[in-house]
């Protein structure tokens, strides 16, 4: 299979880490043609030489999906080279497995991601979540018949800035599986559990790299964002072949109740529907601060 990608990166500070590099190198290994699309001015854009084909590097205010309609808008001219097409951003730390065995596995569907989330936001923008099931849109493949259609095309061409992460989503990340599926196509998700939770990849992080071999972390954990909805002590154990000093922390982890019991807590919060699961997080910021990490 010819594969290319289309990696979406921004870093505040202008810089490709680290882990960004371990994933490029790996991503490297099943996709020939790599084009790197950062929303922001490098600053040691050539650590990237030999990695990726192509560098676009500019602020465009557009998220990951911005960048990917960059990247692809490059590459349109030369799309029929291509078998695959890979949408990935760096909001994850990974592979934690190698990714041809994944793909390897995902076979008999025009396109395919990671995992699934069956909840998003209303398409006029509420607080409340309703089923709009989605492939996650930071790794999402794409095979022939699918990219070099026109509409996908128009779909990519439509992207512009958005007022809100929110209508990111909902326009785009959601969008896009919902235009594709109206479309007739087929879908899969390698990871295919706990369905009636939303973002399986925070709230069921340990579980599905456990259980399923979830080869992504979400670098959003580690950056102690998500502490009143799950716990990421004790890490280390499940980082088999990944360099672990490519995991930065913001601080140290707060072990003031056992590990244990933060993990029963947070485990039996990730079931309730989010409408429950929203207030014991409040109470959890506000009263029960020494659970979080």
């Amino acid at each position: 299979m010819k594969r290319a990608a289309v990696f979406a990166h921004y870093d505040k500070d202008g810089f490709v880490k680290d882990y960004v590099l371990y994933y490029l190198k790996e991503l490297k290994k099943i996709a020939g043609t790599i084009v790197f699309v950062s929303c922001c001015n490098l600053k040691n854009a050539e650590c990237l030489n030999g990695l990726a084909d192509k560098i676009i590097a500019e602020e465009h205010n557009e998220y990951d999906f911005g960048s990917y309609k960059r990247g692809f808008l490059h590459l349109q001219e030369r799309l029929n080279e291509f078998d695959e097409l890979i949408f990935a951003n760096d909001s994850c730390y990974g592979p934690l497995y190698p990714l041809q065995n994944i793909f390897n596995n995902m076979n008999d569907c025009d396109f395919w991601g990671i995992t699934k989330n069956n909840y998003g936001y209303k398409k006029n923008i509420g607080h409340f979540f309703v089923k709009r099931p989605h492939i996650q849109s930071y790794f999402i493949v794409f095979g022939k018949n699918v990219f070099t259609k026109d509409f996908f095309a128009d779909f990519v061409n439509s992207i512009k800035h958005e007022e809100s992460k929110k209508l990111v989503i909902s326009n785009y990340e959601i969008g896009l599986t919902e235009l594709l599926v109206q479309k007739g196509f087929k879908y899969k998700t390698f990871i295919n559990a706990y369905e009636n939770i939303n973002n399986v990849t925070i709230l069921k992080w340990r579980e599905i790299i456990e259980k399923y071999k979830m080869p992504f972390i979400k670098k959003s954990l580690f950056d102690l964002k998500n502490t009143d909805a799950a716990t990421i002590e004790n890490y280390e154990t499940l980082l088999e072949d990944y360099p672990k000093n490519l995991i930065n922390l913001p601080r140290n982890i707060n072990k003031k109740i056992p590990f244990g019991i933060k993990k029963l807590i947070f485990s039996a919060l990730a079931n309730f529907p989010f409408a429950i699961r929203k207030p014991f997080a409040i109470l959890i910021n506000k009263l029960f601060p020494f659970v979080k990490d």
